[in-house]
């Protein structure tokens, strides 16, 4: 099944970690790919713990807002490459799970749909990869608003609305609590 938290409020990446932290207590693997991140935030070293794979790519521009065009090219190319990384290790995951539950694995692919929004993965890429993934594979997808493509082929589409949020009043995000 594939699941889709988006929308301008806080709370999509918190969401798919939640539903991690679900999937490995019960003893299902979770792989977890970060798109527009630096793999510093505090989710990213309380999953290892608990024995998730994470994927990030080594390219991290910072805000797409502040990439020049040179830096959009490139990250590109990651993504593209990037994508079938995540497709790789996933596959590699299922086959240690073959014969169990039937959900084998937990794939999320953290703000994928900012990254297809600004047009540095392409959505026909992620609607091929999401064709391609295994059914007992439940697929997380977080970031802002989806095309109406992707929002159909999900199983769940949770819109997570900002009503108010420090970030309105210059407050950076804070270690443990959004980042």
């Amino acid at each position: 099944m594939i699941q889709i938290y988006h929308g301008d409020g806080k709370g999509k990446t918190t969401a798919a970690v939640g539903l991690c932290v679900r999937a490995l207590g019960n003893h299902i693997p979770v792989v977890f790919a970060q798109f527009l991140k630096d793999g510093k935030s505090g989710e990213i070293i309380g999953l290892k713990k608990l024995g998730a794979k994470i994927l990030i790519p080594d390219t991290f521009y910072g805000f797409v807002r502040g990439m020049s065009e040179k830096q959009r090219n490139a990250l590109r190319d990651v993504y593209k490459l990037f994508l079938q990384q995540i497709q790789n290790v996933s596959k590699e995951v299922l086959k240690d799970k073959q014969g169990t539950e039937k959900v084998h694995c937990v794939v999320v692919l953290d703000e994928v749909l900012h990254a297809c929004n600004n047009g540095l993965l392409e959505e026909e890429e992620l609607l091929l990869f999401l064709e391609d993934m295994p059914e007992d594979v439940e697929i997380i997808c977080t970031g802002y608003h989806p095309s109406k493509r992707l929002a159909e082929r999900a199983d769940y589409c949770s819109c997570i609305q900002k009503e108010k949020h420090p970030y309105d009043k210059n407050i950076a995000a804070r270690r443990g609590i959004e980042r």
